[in-house]
């Protein structure tokens, strides 16, 4: 397999869809470290959304709760667009990268989904194992994958079937410089 092309298709999901869910792509590299990993970076969480993350601050009741849900599922949807790219263009689904992609924000989505009321979503929330050979509390997405592929994967192949040339442009040059600008992976979104 291309690790290149693996991690190339990755980021490039994860731009599309994140552009496509309203996150700026502000840069993409698939050289981020020594191995052949791959980042999309997007602007840092909104303030609410934040406290959310460290406090589970605001309760389905709170008017900041909608922005936060919505922040999440667009993130979620985000991150399965890297998986579903990967998959689309080199026939291989990665659930490893795409369980690390959802840790990202694993805390928050426990902390909007996990807590009693109408959102409330216990698959996609994580579960904690206290592992006795480790000594230590192992967290399992598992359960997230399998319901954010069952809730959003077909929308997301939508997204990704009516950008697909916009997503294979991303991905050649991305192969190529390795890395690329929010403004280069932008301008190589054909004109509708």
């Amino acid at each position: 397999m291309d690790d290149d092309l693996n991690s190339a298709a990755r980021v490039a999901g994860h731009a599309v869809v994140g552009e496509v869910m309203g996150f700026a792509c502000e840069g993409l590299t698939i050289r981020w470290t020594d191995q052949k990993l791959g980042v999309c970076r997007w602007p840092p969480m909104p303030e609410a959304v934040f406290a959310q993350l460290q406090f589970a601050r605001y309760r389905p009741t709170d008017p900041e709760f909608i922005e936060i849900k919505d922040w999440v599922v667009r993130r979620i949807k985000a991150y399965l667009g890297g998986a579903v790219a990967e998959s689309q263009i080199t026939g291989v689904v990665d659930l490893p990268w795409l369980t690390t992609d959802l840790n990202m924000i694993s805390v928050v989505t426990r902390n909007v989904f996990g807590q009693p009321g109408p959102d409330f979503d216990e698959l996609l929330t994580s579960e904690i194992f206290y592992d006795i050979d480790l000594g230590l509390e192992v967290e399992d997405l598992s359960r997230v994958v399998y319901r954010a592929r069952q809730l959003w994967e077909h929308e997301i192949q939508l997204v990704l079937a009516e950008e697909a040339t916009w997503l294979s442009r991303i991905t050649d040059l991305l192969q190529e410089k390795h890395t690329l600008s929010g403004h280069e992976t932008r301008s190589l979104r054909p004109v509708s």
